[in-house]
């Protein structure tokens, strides 16, 4: 086993990569084979973009997980306006679209994806966070109008929305 971070969560797992005797790596592995899905936490990010990587050339390819429709991932446009989303709350999902306005708005940051946040699609940053986000270059300034593909937990708060604790969730795309 090797660790990049907390070595046991509030479980009690461990977090912790798991490597073969023979040197190979079980969680790359698994997501170059399309058998797994990136999840990191905001205290153990290590192997992250690496991760990433893996995961998105087994999307790709269409390998695994990624041939099954629950899997794919979600457009953020499609919001509560024709329930797609609403269909997803409570579940990890990943989810890609374009930062229409952010903002930071008392002791949150706004990603909204569309014209109303009460029912479009919106990432949230707590403010106990930011501080990571500004070291990774990621204020309002720096991702209004970007493409972008988050990944967490769905819930509905006015629409449906992922709240990002630290920066490895929100993938930059061209």
């Amino acid at each position: 086993l090797s660790y990049g971070g907390t070595r046991i969560d509030r479980h009690g797992r461990a977090l912790a990569h798991l490597h073969l005797p023979d040197g190979r790596w079980v969680q790359g592995e698994m997501l170059h084979a399309g058998l797994a899905r990136v999840y990191s936490f905001a205290d153990n990010r290590a192997r992250v973009a690496e991760m990433l990587l893996l995961e998105r050339e087994a999307r790709q390819a269409e390998r695994g997980i990624w041939q099954l429709p629950y899997y794919a991932v979600r457009n953020a446009e499609m919001g509560a306006k024709d329930d797609r989303l609403a269909r997803d709350i409570d579940s990890f999902q990943l989810v890609e679209g374009r930062i229409r306005k952010a903002a930071r708005v008392g002791k949150y940051m706004y990603l909204n994806f569309g014209s109303d946040y009460r029912t479009d699609f919106t990432i949230s940053v707590a403010k106990r966070y930011w501080r990571k986000f500004d070291a990774a270059q990621m204020t309002p300034a720096k991702l209004q109008g970007k493409h972008v593909r988050v990944r967490g937990w769905l819930t509905k708060r006015n629409g449906p929305m992922i709240e990002a604790t630290h920066p490895e969730q929100i993938e930059l795309l061209p």
